[in-house]
C-alpha cells in the first residue's frame, strides 16, 4: 500500500474510533483569542487534527561548482543554476486532548539548468517520511507548550556525471564500484519542545526547538555518516480578521538546521526565512501561498547557495 494511501485510511479508522467535540475543533489552534496562521517551515505546537498539502518550485542561485584535479584538490570554480519541485502531504490525528500522532510524506526533485550544473549536479530525486507524536505539557488561556518525538527518513537517488568521469579516472575503469547513478538514505529521531504564545486576537508567536542522533546521506571525508541534527525556529503569525473586514493573515518565519533533511552532499547546515499569506476567512481552512528563501553551506567551498521557492499551503483542521 502506498504510504499516502496508508496514512489517510488509517487516520479515517482513528477518526472513527476518537471524536473530537465541536468545542475542542474550534480550540485546535487558537489562544487569547487568536488563531494561528501556520507555516510549512516552521511547525507548531498544538495536538488538533488536521490534513496539510504543500506544493513547491524554486531557484537555487550563486551555486558554485568546484573543479577538482587528479589529486582532489580544488583549482578552479564554475557557476550555474539548479530548479527545484516539491510536494508535501502531511496529517495529524488527535488521540486525546493531550497528544496527537502524525505522519508524511515528502518528494523534491532537482536538476541543473545550464552545462555547468547540469553536467556537474545532474539531477537528483529524493522522498521520504516523517512518524511522530505531540504531548502537551501546558495549555492555558494564551500560553501553550507540547513536548514532540519524531522519526524521518529520506532516500536520494543523483546523477552527476562529472562525478562519475572523475571515480573512472581515479579507478582506472568503469566498474560495479563506479556508477553514474548515487544512492543514498539518511535517519533522523528528534526530540523537543514546540510553544504558542497568543498575545491578542490579531497577533501571535512560536517557537521550536529539537537535538537528536541524525544519519548522513552519505559519509564524510573521515567515511562516517553519524552525526547530530540540532534545530531552532520561530514565527510570528498576523489574522486582520479580527481587526478588519479582510480575511487575511500573514505569518513570518525563521528556521535553523545543522543538517540538512532534504539536501544532498552540497547542503549541510541551513538558514530559512519565509513570508506568507493566507485565506482565514473559515477557522477551520488555511490556504495561501509562502515564499521561503534559504541558505547553504557548500562542499569544499566557502560561499553560500541562496535558494527562493514559493509555496501553496492548504491545511484543514477537523
Amino acid at each position: 500500500m502506498r504510504p499516502a494511501l496508508f496514512f489517510l485510511v488509517t487516520s479515517a479508522m482513528v477518526t472513527a474510533i476518537v471524536p473530537v467535540s465541536a468545542q475542542e475543533r474550534d480550540n485546535n489552534r487558537t489562544l487569547g483569542g487568536h488563531s494561528f496562521v501556520t507555516s510549512s517551515i516552521v511547525d507548531d505546537a498544538f495536538t488538533g487534527t488536521y490534513v496539510r498539502t504543500t506544493t513547491g518550485a524554486g531557484r537555487a542561485v550563486g551555486l558554485e561548482v568546484p573543479v577538482y584535479d587528479l589529486d582532489s584538490n580544488v583549482v578552479a570554480t564554475l557557476g550555474g543554476n539548479i530548479a527545484f519541485l516539491s510536494l508535501g502531504l502531511g496529517y495529524q490525528q488527535r488521540l486525546a486532548k493531550w497528544v496527537a500522532v502524525r505522519a508524511s510524506f515528502t518528494g523534491a526533485a532537482r536538476t541543473g539548468t545550464n552545462h555547468i550544473t547540469l553536467l556537474a549536479e545532474g539531477a537528483s530525486a529524493v522522498y521520504g517520511g516523517t512518524f511522530g507524536a505531540t504531548f502537551r505539557l501546558v495549555e492555558k488561556d494564551r500560553f501553550f507548550l507540547s513536548a514532540i518525538a519524531e522519526t524521518r527518513s529520506n532516500s536520494i537517488y543523483a546523477i552527476s556525471p562529472l562525478d562519475f568521469v572523475r571515480d573512472v579516472i581515479e579507478g582506472g575503469a568503469a566498474d560495479s564500484t563506479t556508477s553514474l547513478l548515487e544512492k543514498g538514505d539518511n535517519w533522523r529521531l528528534v526530540g523537543g519542545l514546540r510553544t504558542a504564545y497568543g498575545f491578542s486576537p490579531l497577533l501571535g508567536v512560536s517557537g521550536l526547538v529539537e537535538y537528536g542522533p541524525a544519519k548522513r546521506f552519505f559519509a564524510d571525508e573521515a567515511g562516517d555518516r553519524n552525526t547530530s541534527q540540532f534545530r531552532l525556529g520561530g514565527s510570528v503569525s498576523v489574522d486582520l480578521r479580527h481587526a478588519t473586514p479582510v480575511p487575511l493573515g500573514f505569518v513570518g518565519s525563521l528556521n535553523y538546521q545543522s543538517e540538512n533533511d532534504r539536501g544532498d552532499d552540497i547542503a549541510g547546515r541551513q538558514a530559512t526565512f519565509g513570508l506568507g499569506v493566507f485565506y482565514t476567512g473559515r477557522r477551520d481552512l488555511t490556504l495561501g501561498l509562502e515564499t521561503a528563501v534559504q541558505r547553504f553551506d557548500q562542499r569544499d567551498l566557502e560561499n553560500k547557495v541562496s535558494t527562493g521557492q514559493i509555496r501553496l499551503v492548504l491545511r484543514y483542521d477537523f
